[in-house]
């Protein structure tokens, strides 16, 4: 868009002469009125007391009259500037290119064709029987009923279809948000049932997923975007591999069939000392479904790629159908177990009595679309909670689940983009983002991002444009309006064997050890989050943040400085990055140190690579001046760039007896003309 100024703004020639004749007699009769009331007021010096307070009353009063008119003109000059400047903005934000950029989908649909409507359903269909048992997992992961993890599920793939410009990503619940979620949105006031799983207050959760879909929102018009490059990814690593062993083992305890307190150190003294009380048939269970989902990967990853040279169709069939299996395999086991739990369960029985520990029976039908609730009142009390109150209870995750949430969908889009040659757009991810979690916390969704697992399912299904979460979507809607009565048999083992085996992998062991060869110094950021997640994921990720951002000040707060060159006379000093205020008094303190030794006539500091130059590194060189002039040292500074030799030269560093040269062999040549003169 084309930046205007001054009167650039003037809808046409004739407004344009407008504004400045108005604006000309505006400076005109300022300056009348100003040499007006000069004239009124000599003379009424001069007449001193002869002149009546009428007068001077009426003068005062026409003088003040004149100015109010003048500024009425100026006001409406002004206010003609903003509104053509505001035309001229919508009119460029309203423009067909824009709206193309804003809706992608806009690009691709005209050109859509019968075979990639095909993929697409295929696609769509595969990922939605894996996200089905994925949801409901990750739901009971997040603390919740498992309905909501269905509920997460859908809105996001509409959404992404509209606004995204991935063909690969999959919008819904992950492994990440679901304990980030467990962690932030955790009930406070204990209205849960004792010994109850569900230990999430529904309504903070989906006003999270409210409040992360305004902040996204909010980033993206603002270009903030960027803050998610302060998260370094040492610490996303060691978040991720302590995640990976903190969400296994709280599911451990349901493998067990063992009822323990919240958290990953109770979970595990739970575990260990209530070990005689384990159900068979639960381990039975929860480790047959993650043996079978095991071999299924395993099958598929050896045996189920289509080789372009068989000859055979059965073959080919064959392959096909195990790789099919195989990317469902969660939807298999689930399945699987369902029907075995349906044989040997009776629904009517007391939950103790079963030989199977199964969820809970979810609410059937489609979630009601409705703004999310700002108030909560706890059952059983006359209390309200308002909605700062709330605000305070999530804390850090408005901050941390929306940055996290972005920075998981942008890197899944991203290594999908360079992996299949196309563009990903990152303001406009984050743009998609937050309108998927805004809308989706209208049908009680938890917060959703990208999925790494769905999105190379969506990918290894030759998905070939975004409508593949169409059908992934209406297979969710399906499943909640017809199947919701069938999901009460589901085995609360085999939906841990799920989440196991799908968080397993997010332990990164290899990056790790990468992190600790090239650069041992970012291990320190890593290892402390590793190791505080197990904790409290917040503190870990807030402590790692703020370790890799002192590790970056550090690095400003003592910028490279070089002797390259020191001889009886002269001294060169390379200063090897961009000054700024951590390192002013670093650099100021070498100046006078070169000052207070006095072993050179002349130091010459080479500032070709300083990229950056602040007030505070201006005032160092100003008293580091002032230090080596008293010391009888020339100055000479070379390779500074001309906007930083002029911030040198208003703090009339040029008094001190410095001098700037292009570069190095300029200012040694200097030295030696006037050795040669003296």
């Amino acid at each position: 868009m084309e930046k205007r100024t001054g009167f650039e703004n003037c809808d046409s020639q004739s407004q344009n002469d407008s504004c400045k004749t108005l604006t000309i007699s505006y400076i005109q009769g300022d300056i009348s009125s100003s040499t007006q009331s000069t004239k009124s007021e000599d003379s009424s010096l001069l007449k001193g007391s002869t002149m009546s307070d009428s007068t001077s009353d009426d003068s005062f009063g026409g003088r003040n009259r004149k100015r109010l008119h003048e500024f009425k003109h100026g006001a409406q000059v002004a206010g003609r500037k903003v509104q053509s400047g505001c035309n001229s903005y919508w009119q460029n934000a309203c423009t067909v290119e824009t709206v193309k950029d804003k809706l992608p989908i806009s690009k691709w649909l005209p050109s859509y064709r019968l075979k990639t409507f095909k993929c697409d359903l295929i696609a769509g269909l595969t990922v939605g029987l894996t996200v089905i048992p994925q949801g409901m997992a990750y739901a009971a992961l997040a603390g919740l009923e498992l309905q909501y993890g269905l509920y997460s599920a859908f809105m996001g793939s509409f959404i992404y279809c509209l606004l995204g410009t991935s063909k690969d990503i999959t919008m819904g619940p992950t492994a990440i948000m679901s304990i980030l979620v467990a962690e932030y949105a955790h009930d406070p006031w204990k209205i849960h049932e004792q010994g109850s799983e569900e230990t999430t207050n529904v309504t903070m959760a989906i006003l999270l997923t409210f409040m992360c879909g305004i902040i996204q929102f909010g980033m993206s018009i603002f270009r903030l975007g960027f803050l998610v490059r302060y998260i370094s990814h040492p610490v996303i690593t060691g978040f991720m591999s302590a995640a990976s062993i903190v969400i296994s083992t709280t599911q451990l305890k349901k493998i067990f069939g063992i009822s323990t307190p919240r958290g990953f150190f109770e979970t595990i003294i739970g575990i260990l000392t209530h070990l005689n009380q384990t159900k068979i048939w639960d381990f039975v269970m929860g480790a047959s479904a993650m043996l079978l989902l095991f071999l299924l990967k395993w099958m598929k990853e050896k045996w189920a790629r289509v080789k372009v040279q068989e000859d055979r169709v059965v073959i080919k069939v064959l392959r096909t159908l195990m790789w099919f299996i195989g990317t469902g395999r969660n939807a298999v086991v689930v399945v699987l177990s369902a029907t075995i739990a349906y044989l040997i369960t009776d629904i009517q029985m007391p939950v103790d009595s079963r030989p199977l520990t199964l969820t809970r029976n979810i609410s059937g039908g489609l979630p009601p679309f409705a703004l999310p609730s700002f108030t909560y009142m706890p059952p059983g009390t006359n209390q309200t909670i308002g909605f700062s109150e709330m605000m305070q209870q999530l804390g850090s995750g408005l901050a941390v689940i929306p940055l996290m949430a972005f920075l998981e969908s942008i890197a899944i889009a991203k290594a999908f983009g360079r992996k299949n040659h196309y563009k990903v757009d990152a303001s406009q991810e984050l743009l998609t983002i937050g309108v998927a979690n805004f809308f989706s916390s209208f049908v009680s969704s938890f917060p959703i991002t990208g999925s790494f697992g769905r999105s190379a399912v969506n990918a290894q299904s030759n998905v070939m444009t975004p409508l593949g979460g169409i059908f992934t979507g209406a297979v969710v809607l399906l499943a909640l309006q017809f199947l919701s009565d069938a999901f009460q048999y589901i085995p609360a083992p085999a939906l841990a064997a799920v989440i196991i085996m799908a968080v397993i992998n997010l332990f990164d062991f290899r990056g790790m050890r990468t992190v600790w060869k090239i650069n041992k110094i970012d291990t320190i950021p890593m290892v402390v989050t590793f190791l505080l997640c197990f904790y409290d994921i917040a503190y870990g990720i807030m402590a790692g943040i703020g370790i890799s951002i002192l590790i970056l000040l550090a690095k400003h707060a003592m910028p490279g400085v070089k002797i390259v060159e020191d001889d009886c006379n002269v001294t060169v000093m390379q200063v090897k990055q961009g000054l700024d205020f951590p390192g002013a008094e670093y650099m100021e303190e070498i100046l006078q140190e070169h000052a207070e030794n006095g072993n050179c006539k002349t130091l010459i500091v080479d500032c070709t690579s300083t990229t950056t130059l602040d007030y505070s590194a201006v005032e160092a060189f100003k008293h580091g001046s002032k230090s080596l002039r008293d010391a009888n040292i020339v100055l000479k500074i070379c390779g500074l760039k001309d906007r930083h030799q002029n911030m040198l030269k208003k703090m009339d560093i040029l008094k001190d007896g410095v001098k700037f040269y292009d570069d190095v062999a300029e200012a040694k040549n200097d030295v030696q003309f006037r050795e040669e003169e003296v």
